[in-house]
């Protein structure tokens, strides 16, 4: 079980790390559009995000439920573009230039040591330490779907940001 959930997490970091690093170091910190996020940005709140890491090794308990029971909700919530999402303030990125290797080399630590730390655990144990506001209590295994579904959202968004940043390079250059 470990694997298979460990296995896709790491995928779709490195595949987060690969389209943050393809931005140019200019790039990364334009906005899109007034009141977007840059890039660089939504590389930082997924970085705030990863604390979750903490929770990991945080105090556990026996699960008196399913382990995977919040899986399809996180996901469903997640993975609805449609629906726009607001950050609570302790992951919302800083508002100056944030320097792409920087982001880069800090991302790629702590994602490395999610799945590091995460690999020996046992997954169906209930996480005591910390709980989205207005959900149940998650299990190791729905927190790590939980930054699973998280980073394909920003992926998707990340996605939007460059071409919006490519078309605007573009309308810049005069003919």
């Amino acid at each position: 079980m470990n694997t298979d959930i460990l296995t896709r997490v790491k995928g779709v970091t490195d595949e987060l790390i690969s389209i943050l690093s393809s931005f140019s170091p200019e790039d990364i910190n334009k906005k899109p559009f007034e009141g977007a996020w840059s890039a660089a940005q939504v590389g930082e709140h997924l970085y705030k995000s990863y604390g979750v890491v903490d929770i990991l090794k945080a105090p556990v308990k026996k699960t008196d439920r399913a382990p995977d029971q919040n899986i399809e909700s996180i996901k469903n919530m997640f993975l609805n573009f449609d629906v726009k999402m607001r950050s609570p303030e302790f992951i919302i990125p800083s508002a100056g230039t944030i320097e792409k290797e920087v982001l880069i080399n800090s991302l790629k630590e702590r994602t490395s040591k999610i799945v590091e730390i995460s690999e020996p655990l046992e997954l169906s144990e209930t996480c005591v330490g910390f709980s989205i506001p207005g959900s149940d209590t998650f299990t190791r295994l729905e927190w790590l779907h939980f930054i699973l579904f998280h980073t394909q959202r920003h992926i998707h968004q990340l996605k939007k940001i460059q071409e919006k940043v490519m078309a605007n390079k573009k309308e810049e250059i005069p003919n």
